[in-house]
């Protein structure tokens, strides 16, 4: 089952653009797979989509927080 923050989440765009088939082996192993692990992915399960605290892991929880707002934008567009 893929991540459910895939769709939005920055990680390929913002860190791995330079990097297509590391990128294509993380997004196979963690998004695709094993998601579980994925530390954005753990923040967002972890606290939810409201209450994602500041002092994490700063890129992590601002990433999480953008993938959020862009979920929120298309279920809205979509409902």
């Amino acid at each position: 089952m893929a991540c459910e923050l895939m769709e939005c989440c920055q990680f390929f765009n913002d860190n791995m653009k330079e990097l297509p088939k590391a990128a294509e082996y993380i997004r196979n192993r963690l998004c695709l797979g094993d998601h579980q692990s994925c530390s954005r992915f753990k923040i967002y399960k972890e606290y939810g989509a409201a209450n994602v605290p500041p002092g994490l892991n700063d890129d992590d929880a601002e990433e999480v927080k953008k993938a959020l707002q862009c979920l929120q934008k298309k279920q809205a567009s979509e409902g």
